[in-house]
């Protein structure tokens, strides 16, 4: 177990704050934990079933607010645009001291541009796994039209601390419908009836100290707001975890900037060593049965080693095309040749693994900058060479460790 740290002043502030402002906080407590920044620990030993914390409808920050209403944004901006532009005017605005406590504890821009892969350098973003690297590529394009909306309206806001307040929202917010509002309530983004999950976007204050773990405490929304329950019983100075959803490292490395050591939901895509090798009639069959792409390695202690999906696009290339069509139409149960499948998989899968093996070589070539005597911005280790911190650099050799591991398990199990 972490030892967990006193987190220091200005969170007992902001408890304190929060306490104030319609949070209820019942045996647990922020906590500062070496090398992994903070979270919440259990203050008193905990029982399953337990509500630990509470925030209420009227607390949370989204798009319905007056407060944000009154800034007058474009209606057309998307509400992760809108709720970044309404942080990024009330940070830099002296006299909105509203969230100043709150604010005072969210990660700064110096923590995200160390573990937020949005602000690695190009040469280390090149070492993205796909998966990460595609996350990325998207979540750029949609910070980049954000801002392209928005700027006009926030002459004051820079495009750093605009990108700043962005990452607050990626990171810490949480899922919420407004089921506090009618269903044409007139601060509503949309009529509810039309909500997307892009829509849905609120912010927590207190709730987002909470660490994720795949295994761990179930956050709950209703009309009265948000609330947090034990999913089993803790001790005292342990640490309690929520889950933000059942999501690869991969998802977790390109939104928030980290990776879990033991994830039961990790899994990687097999899209970019399978869909090459598909010619046009065979990518134009599975695209009008609904198999085209998305083909998926799962981490060892899952049910299954590869999804249906690589199951049907296996057919297609080592069997005849009735075998597979009677497959997709649910006709075959998938066991017959077997072997033969599974055998052209490894193949792919082995050669992958030598290239995994390649990319970690050249990972763990990349020299690390050193910190300045005053503690300072690194200092290039290299003038031809781009910065590279050491947490960056540990990250991605974790990951790519994860991902040998994953296809090196999966090889020896689709060869018993």
């Amino acid at each position: 177990m972490a030892a967990a740290l006193d987190p220091g002043e200005e969170h007992s502030k902001f408890v304190e704050w929060a306490e104030n402002n319609g949070v209820t906080i019942d045996g647990i407590a922020p906590a500062k934990f070496v090398d992994r920044g903070m979270g919440i620990v259990a203050a008193r030993d905990l029982e399953k079933g337990e509500r630990i914390v509470h925030v209420k409808n009227t607390s949370l920050v989204h798009v319905a607010l007056p407060s944000v209403k009154a800034l007058k944004l474009p209606e057309n901006i998307t509400v992760h645009g809108k709720l970044a532009a309404s942080l990024a005017l009330w940070y830099s605005d002296p006299s909105h001291d509203e969230y100043a406590l709150w604010q005072a504890v969210w990660p700064t821009e110096e923590d995200f541009r160390s573990t937020m892969p949005i602000h690695y350098n190009k040469k280390l973003q090149d070492f993205l796994p796909r998966a990460a690297e595609l996350l990325l590529a998207n979540q750029r394009i949609k910070l980049d039209k954000d801002w392209a909306d928005l700027s006009p309206h926030l002459t004051n806001i820079s495009k750093d601390l605009f990108t700043y307040t962005w990452l607050i929202v990626n990171t810490r917010t949480f899922y919420w419908n407004y089921p506090d509002l009618p269903n044409a309530h007139p601060r509503l983004p949309k009529r509810k009836t039309k909500l997307t999950g892009d829509d849905c976007y609120a912010m927590c204050p207190f709730m987002d100290y909470f660490n994720h773990s795949d295994v761990g405490c179930d956050p709950r929304a209703d009309s009265k707001g948000y609330s947090v329950t034990t999913d089993r019983a803790y001790k005292a100075g342990e640490e309690v975890f929520v889950s933000y959803g059942a999501h690869t490292n991969d998802f977790l490395l390109a939104e928030y900037g980290f990776i879990l050591d033991s994830n039961l939901r990790d899994a990687i895509p097999l899209d970019h060593i399978i869909i090459p090798l598909l010619d046009k009639e065979q990518v134009q069959a599975l695209k009008e049965d609904g198999f085209y792409g998305n083909y998926t390695l799962f981490a060892k202690g899952g049910n299954e080693t590869i999804c249906h999906r690589t199951q049907a696009v296996l057919r297609l290339k080592v069997l005849d095309s009735k075998r597979y069509s009677a497959f997709v139409g649910g006709d075959d149960d998938g066991d017959r040749e077997q072997g033969r499948l599974y055998g052209y998989l490894v193949d792919l899968l082995t050669k992958y693994s030598r290239q995994v093996m390649d990319i970690l070589e050249e990972v763990e070539g990349l020299k690390v900058d050193e910190v300045d005597e005053e503690g300072g911005k690194a200092q290039k280790s290299s003038e031809t060479e781009p910065y590279v911190t050491a947490g960056q650099k540990g990250t991605l050799l974790r990951r790519w460790r994860q991902i040998r591991d994953i296809v090196n398990s999966a090889i020896e199990e689709l060869q018993k």
